[in-house]
């Protein structure tokens, strides 16, 4: 083939990157590009956040406009690009396949979106896609620097940790494969479960994508104020906000804890709580974020006690009930 263009999204990296690697295989010519949309609104950390993950991969072309007018300034017989199951995606998606000839990839989740039939209970899926053969990883095409995220996973993977990786932005923009994660990742099983979840609401999401969907909630009120900035009075939620507003991040018992206590104690509608998470998390990732958010509005009979839990995680609780935190780089810089 002649020309082909990688139309790199949320998989941003070169090791087992399925896309890149087919290209390389097939193409005389591959063009890396990624395009800023201006219409596609981020906040300010996270946009940051992406800039660094991007001067990370080589040889990749950045620009700003229309994606599929950026594609066709090269000209290409094919366009590579990773699957993924959002609506913004999958609009993506079709309108440069109406151009071009596009090849999709699994690569944002560890098993293909269409790979099982759609599940809306996690155990039965859970079964099946521990069933699933792993594809081979794939090997980078062309060699480059280690990059944080990278760093970031053999640190974990060598840590007797079970669970809380940090790697959550990481794997919401790619930068580490899902797929490698769980292969490597075999020894800390709760954390494999974990990746599971993360694929199960993201085949929920590409199959029922207006059960997502956040429309027009109802006004805030005083309640929700004070949830928002840590004034509940509730310790661990408090905390929770707190490490979100500061860090972007909270550990997913923590998250679960603070929607929880929006929905059920305040009686608050959960898609103003989804919205503010993905305003300020790093990994806000639409799947798994509202997935989360339904679970705890279905799930009225395993609730969490607020009070139980802060006990359980009494140094975090401490942590964030402290004045000043650090910066986003400082604590991520502190787990890679």
């Amino acid at each position: 083939m002649g020309t082909a263009v990688v139309l790199f999204t949320r998989d941003l990296r070169v090791h087992d990157n399925p896309a890149l690697a087919e290209a390389h295989r097939t193409s005389h010519r591959v063009v890396r590009l990624f395009v800023r949309d201006p219409a596609f609104a981020a906040p300010r950390r996270r946009l940051a956040f992406l800039e660094r993950l991007l001067a990370g991969i080589p040889g990749l072309t950045v620009v700003e406009g229309d994606y599929v007018d950026a594609v066709g300034r090269f000209e290409p017989v094919v366009v590579h690009c990773a699957e993924d199951a959002s609506p913004y995606a999958r609009r993506r998606q079709r309108r440069l396949a109406e151009r071009f000839d596009l090849r999709l990839h699994p690569s944002t989740t560890v098993v293909p979106l269409d790979e099982l039939k759609p599940y809306r209970v996690f155990t039965p899926y859970y079964r099946r896609w521990l069933e699933v053969p792993r594809r081979a990883l794939e090997q980078p095409p062309v060699d480059g620097p280690t990059t944080e995220a990278q760093r970031a996973l053999e640190a974990w993977l060598a840590s007797p940790a079970r669970l809380q990786s940090r790697l959550g932005p990481y794997l919401h923009f790619g930068a580490v494969s899902a797929l490698e994660c769980v292969i490597r990742g075999a020894h800390k099983p709760e954390w494999v479960r974990e990746l599971a979840w993360r694929d199960f609401y993201a085949q929920l999401l590409f199959n029922e994508p207006r059960r997502f969907r956040l429309g027009a909630p109802r006004s805030e009120d005083d309640r929700f104020d004070a949830w928002r900035d840590g004034r509940t009075g509730v310790a661990l939620v408090d905390a929770g906000m707190r490490q979100l507003r500061e860090e972007g991040w909270m550990p997913n018992r923590v998250r679960m804890v603070c929607a929880q206590y929006l929905v059920h104690a305040c009686g608050i509608d959960w898609r103003l709580g989804a919205a503010h998470f993905e305003e300020l998390l790093l990994d806000a990732d639409v799947a798994s974020n509202r997935g989360n958010w339904l679970w705890i509005v279905a799930n009225t009979r395993r609730l969490f006690n607020p009070e139980l839990q802060a006990t359980r995680l009494a140094a975090y609780v401490e942590r964030w009930s402290n004045a000043g935190s650090p910066s986003i780089d400082a604590a991520f810089r502190s787990t890679t």
